[in-house]
């Protein structure tokens, strides 16, 4: 996350992660449709995360402080769907908070993950 209005946070994404999003869901709009719904579904504490398995990008959810490098797969991008994480401002508002988040994402960081995420996949771990 960064702050809003600083260069390459909020808004679409731009780079390679843009590519790989409108490859995988047709465009930004289904992406944070798919990655909202899936993510405000989470019982309870936990994550919503972007992994990049077998060459695609991925909406998966975990339980409380658990994290997809438990399971063998890189995070590109993660939010916090625990209720400390919005509650003062969302009380139990989860959709409007996750709606909100998108303001702060810093995509320059998404990329150089998604980079990350794509040479573990190519077996290059450096």
């Amino acid at each position: 996350m960064g702050p809003v209005g600083s260069a390459g946070v909020g808004g679409a994404p731009t780079g390679p992660i843009a590519a790989q999003i409108k490859a995988d869901f047709g465009d930004f709009e289904a992406f944070k449709k798919t990655f909202n719904e899936t993510t405000a579904k989470q019982f309870g504490s936990g994550w919503g995360w972007i992994i990049f398995v077998g060459g695609k990008l991925k909406v998966v959810t975990t339980p409380n402080q658990d994290s997809p490098l438990s399971q063998g797969q890189y995070p590109i991008l993660g939010n916090d769907v625990w209720e400390h994480a919005y509650y003062l401002k969302y009380q139990n508002q989860r959709p409007k908070y996750l709606e909100a988040w998108w303001n702060v994402v810093n995509w320059n960081e998404v990329n150089k993950r998604f980079a990350v995420a794509k040479r573990i996949k190519a077996g290059n771990r450096d």
